[in-house]
């Protein structure tokens, strides 16, 4: 059966001295002169061509079954609500897949610092990363290294995906995909997602000049590794297009390989099929390891009676070019790094006890204001001057409401606007919220 979407990568030169595609090479089929697989399932018409180039004699046993894996992936369509959920994305965020394949010329071989990047340029409440990688890069490297390259990101709220299982519910909760030429990217690009390559196997030799993958991995907009990333996301999600032309040639016999492989499966095993149809099988909540950000670099942008605020992970740093507009820190008073604490602008705590705001007050004299929020998302502002906001069940993030109020204080606006209300823009969310004495 295929090892992904299809049969793309051609063996390795140090594998042996003959070439061709894995799966379909000669010496991967023969041995001693005999076939050895009683069938060889292929997932679509367009893969006997290629086995009778590679290997004449096996095409008696070749059978077009389709693709299992993306008929399942298509059934769970319905489920997208639900891995977001499990994902922790809601309606106002877009979802991130970044895929990578193994090997050197792959996104996390190529890009070692794009995830991290990724998590460092996307505005926080407007995006959530999540990264699929490769069993062979988890076991090659061991979990331990892999998570040690990833600490940073994690830190900045990246979610990892284990390598056992996620990536399909990940693809379905999924709004664009950041890729390399494996399977995942071929099958976002197949499920209408928008695509941005950011490394391929072509230029290396790692992929059959004729299989799809290298087809689509020549169609795709390709990430610019010196520019801003949040823009090329931004475009290629304005602008992309299907590439049923191309992943059409993979993913043959839609909705049919359940019992197309079922039947062939019955056949082998000289066994009466079952008369029940076959039908897939829902696709399990992905459960990703996920840090807890606690820092968080924000501009506050006034513009009439509106603050727009945009925050990003205070523990990354970002490229130039890519710098927030008159940043202020928000620092939960849980945060380990002292560094990022005594700079705070805001200092946060959650159900705080009675003279938590003072003693935060004293102990770091270039705070701003504390920001003490209550279980039902209600929040109580104390600015050094002694004078305290109050504002009640807040429809956003409570902190985002604290730098919507910094922003407006530090820029002189007048405290009674923030009495009668000021209009506070998070992303596509536009809500106006007053603070009371």
């Amino acid at each position: 059966m295929p090892h992904g979407a299809g049969y793309n990568r051609l063996l390795s030169p140090a594998d042996g001295p003959e070439s061709g595609v894995s799966g379909l090479a000669r010496r991967q089929l023969v041995h001693e002169g005999r076939i050895v697989p009683a069938a060889i399932a292929l997932s679509h018409h367009e893969q006997l061509a290629r086995l009778e180039r590679d290997c004449p004699e096996a095409l008696p046993r070749a059978v077009v079954v389709g693709d299992l894996v993306f008929d399942r992936i298509r059934a769970n369509l319905a489920r997208r609500d639900r891995y977001r959920r499990a994902l922790g994305v809601g309606p106002h965020r877009k979802l991130v897949l970044v895929s990578s394949t193994w090997g050197a010329h792959s996104l996390l071989g190529a890009n070692g610092d794009l995830v991290a990047r990724l998590v460092a340029e996307l505005p926080v409440d407007e995006y959530q990363v999540v990264l699929a990688a490769h069993p062979n890069a988890w076991y090659g490297h061991g979990g331990l290294q892999v998570r040690l390259w990833l600490a940073d990101a994690r830190d900045g709220g990246l979610l990892v995906l284990p390598p056992q299982q996620g990536w399909q519910a990940a693809l379905v909760a999924s709004d664009v995909i950041v890729g390399d030429h494996g399977s995942v990217t071929f099958y976002g690009a197949a499920l209408g997602r928008p695509v941005l390559l950011a490394s391929s196997g072509r230029e290396a030799e790692e992929l059959d000049p004729g299989s799809p993958t290298a087809l689509l991995s020549g169609t795709l907009p390709r990430l610019d590794p010196a520019g801003a990333v949040l823009p090329q996301i931004e475009q290629v999600m304005a602008a992309h297009g299907p590439h049923d032309d191309v992943t059409g040639r993979t993913l043959g016999m839609p909705g049919q390989a359940e019992g197309l492989l079922r039947r062939l499966a019955y056949r082998l095993m000289e066994l009466p099929e079952p008369a029940a149809p076959a039908t897939a099988r829902p696709l399990a909540e992905p459960l990703p390891e996920r840090g807890e950000v606690l820092s968080f670099e924000v501009e506050a942008v006034v513009g009439g009676d509106c603050v727009t605020v945009r925050r990003y992970p205070a523990v990354l740093e970002r490229p130039p070019g890519s710098q927030v507009r008159d940043p202020h820190l928000v620092v939960d008073a849980e945060e380990v790094n002292p560094r990022l604490l005594e700079n705070a602008a805001i200092v946060v705590g959650r159900e705080t006890r009675p003279g938590w705001a003072q003693e935060t007050l004293r102990r770091y004299p270039g705070c701003f204001m504390t920001a003490e929020i209550a279980g039902d998302r209600s929040i109580d502002l104390t600015l050094r001057s002694g004078e305290r906001l109050r504002a009640g069940v807040v429809p956003i993030d409570p902190r985002c409401l604290a730098s919507a109020v910094y922003g407006w204080l530090v820029r002189g606006r007048s405290r009674e606007d923030l009495r009668s209300g000021i209009t506070v823009r998070v992303g596509d969310r536009q809500v106006v919220v007053n603070c009371d004495a």
